[in-house]
């Protein structure tokens, strides 16, 4: 599960090589969390008007909200690991670097579309493993 405070985001459902965003969020690519690498989390953006925390049509529609330092909570196997926001940037559809794999460190790369509504442009939010 996936948990945002932040952005009221409750241990939402990441699905492992799933297909629908509408019922989940994707775990696109990269190892399971807390390992060395970045797995790769989608999500659906929407107009922020829309906006439901539990919806996973417009689950990632705040994710613009997010600055550097943000706690992004990642729970595996009954274990949380705690993720801390270090960058984030918009890029375009075709951009394949979102998804490459650093093993220097524990990453989380989290991606939608921006402007929310829109499949113009992906937002990128990247985290790296804080030691608990």
């Amino acid at each position: 599960t996936l948990s945002i405070p932040k952005l009221r985001i409750d241990n939402a459902t990441v699905l492992v090589g799933g297909e629908d965003l509408s019922k989940s969020l994707i775990h696109f690519t990269g190892p399971l969390p807390g390992n060395y690498g970045n797995p790769v989390i989608f999500g659906h953006s929407t107009l922020p008007f829309l906006y439901n925390p539990k919806d996973y049509k417009t689950i990632f529609t705040k994710l613009p909200d997010l600055v550097k330092g943000d706690d992004i909570f990642v729970t595996t196997d009954n274990v949380t690991y705690r993720y801390k926001v270090y960058d984030m940037r918009v890029t375009s559809p075709d951009d394949l670097s979102v998804l490459e794999q650093y093993y220097d460190s524990s990453y989380l790369t989290l991606v939608t579309c921006v402007p929310p509504g829109t499949y113009l442009k992906r937002l990128i939010i990247k985290a790296k493993l804080e030691k608990m």
